[in-house]
């Protein structure tokens, strides 16, 4: 992709260095109101490079706007860096005749993440802050932060993950918190999703390493990303200065973005994800905690195999590993009788979700959604006994490899709920995944718990690469010696959640990267 702009004949024209090589860009209209923006640079991306995004925000922008580009030492955003870069670049500006007194913020990547902890400790009186593959951090979820936000992501982001933006989404959006609610926060702190941009198209030229190795192809051209997030920057500037003829631009991204992280929300709502409500755990149930997890209650039904009788599952979100009290997984009821067709049973199951540590960072660089679900079952044996069939044999019934298909319905499940061109994409360019055969039995409780979730690189006979997922399961007959642990068959599921992530982002990265774009097609 060309870099469009001529970024040198740009700084000898319009832009001062400074000894940092901060870079300032001088309005582009004259008599229009001056307004001020202030960007902190991604990591190794040189101000220069941002040169081409701003002067499409200057082009879209009805005031005169001055831009600040800070350069940090070693081109690394730091916590310390930003007060001091900020104070010079503003100072720079001013005696080169800037005169306005509305300041706002942007940064890229993680000139996001060290931005806001400023903005939110010494700028409380900007009108604004636009955060670009970046993110308003959690620890900021469950209070007012104090500056409007605009948060604008990469459908194709391989640093800072659309799965992360769409959790943003749901929080800011969708159920922002009372105070935000007063705010209006879909207008204060909107959060958008640009389709088929990549993280790198907020800046130009070339990325540095660590990008170049984890982002993803873009589908729009530079020159595309750059209108359409100079403009929705613009637009929201001049919104949060009181000219409201511009929401119709963010109202526009906002729908569009709901229709996109749809798919996304409903997959994670199928794994009770943790970071949209908790788990009530041993908490009564309230609507500030989740009771349990959905996917698990779909896994109980194909786990029980029935076609007749009606099964009821409820599941409960607990740790598997507490004992105090245990947790297990019960059928309430029994359908003997030969009233199978008219017989409801009543089953509850027993689900905690496992994230990966590296997610507490925050970063949006890993997966946030559970990489497993581990799951306490009621066996197929013990469910089709209580349905009210006869001489059901334990080693027919569940010695199969259940919860590989159970994990093969979630993929599928989550296939089924994107789009064309998602799945499109995946097709030609996704590292597949294939659910292998069940490991186990391993029938002692800390065998089970403590063995995750099996993820191993492989290739097919083609020699395309592939993931195999293996679930350790634990499972025992109704007649068990141990009739407290009878009738169980314990698998660690894949989530919903993880699956649809791997279609969005992580599948991608091996065929589909800014370092290989390779057509596998399936």
């Amino acid at each position: 992709m060309a870099f469009t702009c001529t970024v040198g004949i740009a700084i000898l024209l319009s832009i001062g260095l400074t000894n940092a090589d901060d870079v300032v860009l001088k309005p582009l209209k004259q008599s229009a109101p001056e307004v001020a923006l202030v960007l902190i640079q991604g990591a190794d991306i040189k101000p220069e490079q941002y040169v081409p995004l701003a002067q499409s925000v200057q082009n879209a922008s009805e005031y005169a706007l001055w831009v600040g580009i800070v350069e940090c030492p070693l081109d690394l955003p730091a916590p310390f860096d930003v007060p001091t870069g900020v104070d010079r670049i503003l100072s720079i500006m001013r005696s080169s005749g800037m005169t306005a007194t509305s300041v706002f913020f942007a940064g890229h990547s993680l000139g996001g993440a060290v931005l806001q902890d400023y903005v939110y400790n010494d700028a409380k009186a900007a009108p604004g802050q636009i955060l670009l593959g970046s993110f308003l951090l959690r620890k900021y979820r469950n209070e007012t932060y104090p500056v409007p936000t605009m948060t604008i992501g990469g459908e194709l982001d391989g640093v800072s993950r659309v799965t992360r933006i769409m959790e943003e989404y749901y929080h800011r959006v969708l159920h922002s918190n009372e105070e935000h609610k007063k705010m209006a926060s879909a207008a204060a702190f909107p959060v958008v999703v640009v389709e088929g941009l990549s993280h790198m198209q907020f800046a130009s030229g070339d990325p540095p390493a660590l990008v170049k190795d984890r982002d993803l192809q873009p589908e729009i051209s530079y020159d595309e990303a750059h209108a359409i997030v100079g403009s929705l920057m613009a637009s929201f500037v001049a919104v949060r200065l009181g000219d409201a003829s511009q929401q119709h631009v963010i109202d526009d991204a906002l729908s569009s973005t709901a229709a996109f992280v749809q798919p996304l929300i409903a997959a994670y709502e199928q794994e009770g994800f943790y970071n949209f409500v908790p788990p009530c755990y041993d908490t009564p149930p309230n609507p500030s905690c989740t009771i349990g997890c959905p996917w698990t209650e779909t896994a109980q039904q194909i786990m029980g195999g029935l076609h007749e009788a009606t099964v009821v599952v409820t599941d409960a979100f607990h740790p598997v590993d507490q004992i105090n009290p245990v947790h297990l997984p019960h059928i309430w009821n029994n359908c003997s009788g030969g009233d199978a067709p008219n017989c409801t049973l009543n089953v509850t199951t027993v689900s905690q979700a496992i994230y990966d540590e590296l997610d507490k960072l925050d970063t949006g660089f890993f997966p946030n959604s559970a990489s497993e679900i581990r799951a306490k079952l009621k066996s197929r044996q013990a469910v089709m006994q209580a349905s009210g069939m006869d001489h059901v044999d334990f080693n027919v019934t569940d010695d199969s490899s259940l919860c590989s298909l159970i994990n093969e319905a979630s993929f599928d499940w989550a296939y089924m709920q994107t789009t064309p061109k998602t799945w499109t994409r995946f097709e030609k360019f996704g590292e597949r995944i294939i659910m292998g055969a069940d490991l186990g039995p391993y029938n002692a409780g800390p065998l089970w718990i403590w063995d995750p979730l099996h993820y191993e690189k492989s290739t097919d006979a083609l020699d395309r690469a592939i993931v195999i997922v293996q679930s350790p399961m634990m499972r025992t007959p109704t007649d068990y010696s141990i009739h407290a642990a009878a009738g169980f068959h314990y698998c660690k599921l894949l989530s919903p959640g993880r699956a649809i992530e791997w279609i969005y982002v992580d599948g991608l990265r091996k065929y589909y990267s800014l370092n290989n774009s390779t057509s596998i097609e399936h």
